[in-house]
């Protein structure tokens, strides 16, 4: 896993734009096939076998919940960018009290706010940029971040339910029947596939986990800088509503300032 992403990291840096053309379309198509296919055969091959019919039910609900959720945050994630540009243009200068607070971007040839910096992916400086994801095709960064966090939330949970209960229909089936057939080869193979799946989408939700309770980002996954407690740094990646943003990427949920001004711990 880690060879390939520093062979993705290696490839971006050296040719973005065609990064950006090849890796976004691959990643996002295999997400959502993903996605649809562990959703399916969940509904309809392993959640008839283990559940009753009430239960079948209550489980689809849950499952159409879930994936409204992936899908939902993963579009709006893509929707609402965070670059430096989508401020008004009078906020994309610094006021005179703030302007030792910014600093030049080389590359845009403009002054950023703190704790913005360029991607060369999406040719921008993106506002409180925590990473870029190709999943999701592009910077998640102060506008989006709440729905990225709430993407890996629900992949995570969508996942780890389809991880029991293949698991749970594979022991079944296979102390019913004490043999290897072609269906237990299948059950096999998508246990294994949502194996990896959930097992890659934890690990990037502990870190989002870790951004969420100290303020930081993936890259400055140490930094306590602008750490204000943890209901105070919920609110100003998930807005007003906080927590409650979990119910749909829908929500109305201001976030308490544009992603020019950044209050640090020392000054709490």
């Amino acid at each position: 896993m880690c060879i390939l992403v520093d062979t993705l990291h290696h490839y971006a840096g050296r040719n973005p734009r065609k990064f950006v053309k090849i890796c976004h379309p691959v990643a996002v198509i295999l997400g959502l096939a993903t996605a649809v296919l562990l959703f399916l055969v969940q509904m309809l091959h392993v959640a008839p076998q283990l559940l009753s019919d009430v239960l079948c039910k209550l489980y689809w609900m849950l499952a159409i919940f879930i994936m409204y959720n992936i899908l939902g945050n993963m579009l709006a994630c893509y929707r609402a960018t965070s670059s430096v540009a989508s401020l008004p243009e009078d906020r994309q200068v610094p006021a005179t009290e703030e302007k030792h607070l910014w600093h030049y971007c080389d590359l845009c040839q403009k002054m950023s706010p703190p704790r913005s910096w360029h991607c060369k992916l999406c040719e921008c400086c993106i506002l409180k940029r925590d990473h870029h994801c190709i999943f999701t095709a592009g910077c998640i960064g102060h506008n989006n971040h709440r729905y990225f966090f709430w993407f890996t939330f629900y992949t995570a949970l969508g996942t780890g339910l389809c991880l029991v209960s293949t698991f749970i229909l594979l022991v079944r089936n296979h102390l019913a029947l004490q043999l290897i057939n072609f269906s237990t080869f299948l059950d096999t193979l998508l246990f294994t596939i949502t194996l990896f799946a959930w097992v890659a989408t934890v690990v990037m939700l502990s870190f989002q986990i870790h951004v969420v309770y100290l303020n930081n980002s993936y890259y400055q996954i140490l930094d306590r800088t602008y750490d204000l407690g943890i209901r105070s740094n919920c609110r100003i990646i998930m807005g007003q509503r906080g927590l409650w943003t979990f119910l749909s990427p829908t929500i109305k949920s201001p976030l308490p300032h544009d992603g020019t001004q950044w209050k640090r711990r020392h000054s709490e």
